[in-house]
């Protein structure tokens, strides 16, 4: 508990010298969420798309197809 007493602290006296300022996020824009939770694949889609971070499924299905063409033919 004293780690969370001590991240207030400096927090909070960030946001005294005005070096710091805090504003509200609403539920529905935390973007930390597509990290830390399971979500709809809905959901999972617009914070993907907030933060910029792109579906990289296509990617990986050509390189593993690639991978196997070559271990083949390495093997013939």
């Amino acid at each position: 508990m004293k780690h969370i007493q001590i991240d207030l602290h400096f927090i909070r006296d960030l946001v005294q010298k005005s070096s710091l300022q805090v504003h509200h996020v609403h539920t529905q824009d935390q973007l930390a969420d597509l990290l830390t939770k399971p979500l709809s694949r809905q959901r999972t889609e617009l914070l993907r798309h907030k933060i910029g971070l792109t579906d990289g499924s296509s990617i990986l299905r050509a390189r593993i197809k690639e991978d196997s063409a070559n271990h083949e033919t390495a093997h013939n």
